[in-house]
């Protein structure tokens, strides 16, 4: 009897250690790299106890103030946003430039002809970019590609993360909205770079793709933006000269491993901004004592 006792506390004891593994890794992640958070986000986002931490913030130590998170809807040059994203989809940026597609007509969004601040077309309601600082872009990426290869000084709009105490860096800002995706959808999903990628491209490929594909619809939108685009050739030499600006803001981190998609995950962009200024997302050095049991 004494050992059919002992093996069971002990049975009781693993089941115990593994039923907190979850929770424990998101504990041991706080100050992780984004390259290694991610991941762990994608293996216990849907695991009960790392739900209950992650949504702890309003009864940790701080309570709810020092992780109320701003989204701030905002205006930006696109020239003062820089990437995170190392990739930019060489057909992301250009295909849809070319000629107006029969869905709508991004060309003119682009160009600023449909309104400014510029909202490129997107599945969305508001089609802001998100950025944090306002600078750093966390997704959005080809809306902002798109305007800075046809009109760079455009004004775009952006739904800005405000820095705060404990949010600091636009890696620190990608961990978050990662974390907010993972409590919101209970599953984060990253997306493969796929295609060209127009930040290791030459200006001359640019000039090249520009004038096979340009058709006449483009060039009368970029004469009446007051863009060189009188012939293939004048758009051309344009819209490459706009390569290597884009080229300068190039980021850091790998689309298909790291890069938020909130509607891919299986939830809106705008629950997750919500979300955020609550004071839930329990972003700041969790622990499981955050948790509060209900007496």
């Amino acid at each position: 009897m004494k050992l059919i006792m002992e093996g069971w506390r002990k049975y009781l004891k693993e089941e115990e250690e593994e039923s907190h593994a979850a929770r424990d890794a998101f504990v041991q992640a706080s100050g992780a790299k984004l390259a290694a958070y991610v991941p762990l986000l994608k293996k216990i986002a849907a695991d009960p106890e790392f739900q209950a931490l992650a949504a702890a913030g309003q009864t940790d130590t701080g309570g709810p103030a020092d992780e109320q998170f701003e989204v701030k809807e905002d205006t930006a040059l696109a020239t003062d946003l820089w990437a995170t994203q190392a990739e930019i989809g060489f057909d992301n940026s250009l295909n849809d430039q070319m000629a107006v597609p029969s869905w709508g007509d991004p060309i003119s969004a682009a160009l600023g002809l449909a309104g400014s601040p510029i909202e490129m077309p997107c599945q969305d309601s508001r089609c802001a970019i998100l950025t944090f600082g306002g600078k750093y872009i966390l997704d959005g990426h080809h809306r902002w590609s798109q305007v800075m290869m046809m009109n760079p000084g455009g004004t775009v709009a952006i739904d800005d993360l405000q820095p705060n105490g404990v949010l600091k860096t636009e890696e620190g800002a990608l961990k978050l909205m990662q974390l907010a995706i993972a409590l919101k959808a209970g599953k984060v999903v990253t997306v493969p770079f796929e295609g060209s990628d127009l930040m290791g491209v030459g200006a001359e490929q640019v000039k090249e793709f520009v004038l096979k594909n340009i058709k006449e619809d483009a060039l009368a939108l970029l004469v009446k933006a007051g863009k060189p685009g009188a012939t293939a050739e004048e758009a051309a030499e344009y819209i490459s000269g706009n390569l290597a600006a884009l080229q300068k803001r190039k980021g850091e981190f790998s689309r298909g491993a790291v890069m938020p998609q909130a509607g891919k995950s299986g939830t809106a962009q705008a629950d997750v901004n919500a979300v955020l200024g609550t004071g839930a997302v329990n972003f700041n050095e969790p622990i499981p004592q955050d948790v509060k049991k209900e007496k």
